[in-house]
């Protein structure tokens, strides 16, 4: 199945602030006369050093990643950010090479981004509360542990090297995040009237259909050679049901035969989503390599596309075009502000393009499942 992008880049790192301030002193009438006078002179003579000077005044400390606007963050607050979004959601840098370099470039622009966002939040003044983000913490415990799990929460900070204040910060830095994302989108959200509805749903017919369905049944096995054993079974007359409930190493599908309920194409990994639409009703698939497994899939039976009346999708399709007009007006809100923020990366940190807004499932936005379409159900 697909699994939605990282959100470790709706976020923020750093509470350090490095700043370069100028220091102002008395001098008298006489010594500032021969001050200027001296200057005079050294414009002419070491003009071409000013901007080396100024320069390396300015430059990121060694110990930077980047710097946003006066914040400089530096690599070992990066890291103790990434920390934290291991504790919230399980985000492990990868072990080395080309992948951890990737992943520190992203990493830094996701923080930076998340600084930019912070900074355009407060100065709309949007806040939440302690008491709120604890709330939400403690739902967010319960529903990932049970009732009795915050000894396991506290056991994975201390694991992970995050403390609990961490973790509140980081909630309430998405919280804001939140607002802040309704307040800029709020104008291009309204103008998604009945009539702009009723508009795209004439002029675009093709895409007023439901998507197929198709009730698949799927055995996962660890090799492929087991999975073609299984489908040589299969296919001289075994049940892939009784199979299914023998050999398959996926607990939430196996005691009811490998039923995957009825789903559609873009519910399922790419590679596994072109085989199994591509059998008839009644055939076998298989071997799949996905990342849970070698598979083998058969097609139980299939829905073909249908037209979808408007008031049959209407209220879906509102929200469609809402969702999209918000996101067209959050990135260009959003590459404004990253371009005003004149965002300095160190060299190892340094992202292909700084100054564009991360991608739609990266883009310091609140994350949104779009509603599934008409005639869709979820997948069992």
């Amino acid at each position: 199945m697909k699994h939605p992008a990282v959100r470790f880049l709706l976020t923020a790192v750093s509470h350090a602030r490095g700043r370069l301030r100028g220091v102002a002193r008395a001098v008298t009438a006489t010594r500032r006369a021969r001050v200027i006078s001296a200057a005079a002179v050294g414009v002419v003579l070491t003009g071409a050093a000013a901007p080396v000077v100024l320069a390396e005044l300015n430059s990121l400390p060694d110990d930077a990643a980047f710097r946003v606007h006066d914040t400089v963050v530096t690599a070992a607050e990066l890291e103790q950010r990434m920390t934290v979004l291991e504790a919230l959601y399980g985000i492990r840098q990868p072990a080395g090479g080309e992948k951890l370099e990737q992943f520190r470039r992203d990493a830094a622009k996701a923080a930076a981004v998340s600084l930019v966002l912070d900074r355009a939040a407060a100065e709309r003044r949007i806040d939440v509360s302690k008491k709120a983000a604890r709330d939400a913490l403690t739902t967010m415990i319960e529903d990932r542990y049970g009732a009795r799990g915050r000894a396991r929460f506290i056991d994975l900070l201390s694991r992970v090297g995050a403390s609990e204040s961490d973790v509140l910060d980081e909630i309430r830095r998405q919280r804001r995040i939140e607002q802040l994302f309704t307040q800029v989108t709020e104008k291009a959200v309204s103008g998604v009237t009945d009539a702009v509805v009723r508009r795209h749903y004439a002029d675009h017919p093709g895409d007023m259909l439901t998507q197929e369905q198709r009730q698949v049944r799927n055995i996962v096995v660890a090799d492929k050679a087991g999975a073609q054993r299984l489908l040589r079974q299969i296919r001289a007359g075994a049940s892939f049901t009784a199979l299914a409930r023998k050999h398959s190493l996926d607990d939430s599908t196996r005691n009811n035969g490998g039923n995957l309920g009825r789903i559609t194409q873009t519910m399922l990994d790419d590679a596994y989503a072109t085989a199994a639409f591509a059998t008839p009703a009644g055939g076998t698939f298989g071997p799949v390599r996905t990342e849970h497994g070698w598979n083998v899939g058969q097609i139980v039976t299939f829905t073909k596309p249908r037209g979808l009346k408007l008031a049959e999708i209407q209220d879906e399709l509102r929200e469609s075009l809402r969702a999209n007009a918000a996101t067209k007006a959050w990135r260009t809100w959003l590459t404004a502000q990253l371009r005003a923020a004149d965002v300095e990366y160190a060299d190892e940190y340094q992202p292909s393009d700084p100054y564009a807004p991360p991608g739609p499932a990266t883009s310091g936005q609140p994350a949104a499942k779009p509603p599934p379409r008409s005639g869709e159900e979820p997948p069992r």
